[in-house]
């Protein structure tokens, strides 16, 4: 009887030549003790790119552990990145390096440890490193813009109408007043701090974030705690879209507007005197 040939446990992937420096993109790298295992990983190259933006609208990614890819506009690979989740990674990007996010190819990793991330990243860096003969630019050593900040950092939580019952002894328009004035400067977006669910929202807080500013931010679509808040900012303000920037009290305007006034310098001074007086 023919013996059917016994299949090793698993397959040692040859290592990838990068750059000196070049290290998956944690903030800190340590020593792996693995154990053997099968990990069956869908190549880049078999993975369908996914426009950021869709009709104006952040398009939905995974909330999950994996591997992902980030092209420009033009469809240039720029960066591949790993990521515990992948829907949070991509909004950082969009916010924060929009010329540079257009589409996104990504894989769900099912073992979401950092060997088994590390694993499908190294995988993919490969890959791209044997068909173009180079790593992606954001991948080369010292490079550091698509580190996200927004993820790393420390960021104050969205305030909220409600505790999540329903309004009662003052309208909604009597609560977007009162932290209208109450706070120096506030923003009302589709999405939150980290998460925008629109490329204008993304737009508006990148501006904030590049600016540096102390501001608060209001999520329109969180119907449990902001109950019919994404139409009553619009009759609040006489102004149909969204996002919508106060300054001191007074309403500033949408994203167009914010990064006209960003140009002449203008958004700079109100914000400046703005935090003075608080």
């Amino acid at each position: 009887m023919q013996q059917k040939m016994m299949q090793p446990a698993c397959k040692a992937r040859t290592a990838a030549r990068f750059p000196k420096g070049v290290v998956a993109p944690f903030t800190c790298i340590k020593p792996i003790h693995t154990r053997c295992s099968i990990v069956l990983e869908a190549a880049m190259r078999d993975t369908t790119a996914v426009p950021v933006m869709s009709k104006g609208e952040l398009n939905q990614f995974p909330g999950s552990a994996g591997v992902y890819a980030v092209f420009d506009r033009d469809g240039a690979l720029q960066y591949i990145g790993l990521s515990r989740k992948v829907s949070a990674s991509v909004a950082a990007h969009m916010q924060e390096l929009p010329d540079l996010t257009g589409s996104i190819k990504y894989d769900i990793v099912e073992d979401g440890t950092r060997e088994g991330l590390t694993s499908a990243w190294k995988s993919w860096v490969e890959e791209a490193l044997a068909e173009t003969g180079s790593i992606p630019p954001g991948n080369m050593p010292g490079e550091t813009k698509w580190q996200s900040r927004s993820v790393a950092r420390a960021t104050k939580p969205e305030i909220r109408l409600t505790a999540g019952k329903p309004i009662q002894g003052i309208t909604i328009e009597g609560i977007i007043d009162r932290i209208v004035k109450e706070n120096s400067v506030v923003v009302f977006v589709k999405g939150t701090r980290q998460q925008p669910q629109c490329g204008f929202s993304a737009r508006m807080l990148s501006i904030l974030t590049t600016l540096k500013a102390d501001f608060e931010v209001v999520n329109v679509l969180d119907e449990y705690h902001n109950p019919g808040l994404r139409e009553a900012i619009k009759s609040y303000s006489q102004w149909p879209t969204i996002p919508q920037l106060y300054i001191g009290g007074d309403f500033v305007g949408g994203a167009d507007i914010a990064e006209q006034m960003l140009g002449t310098g203008e958004l700079q001074t109100m914000l400046r005197e703005a935090l003075q007086k608080a």
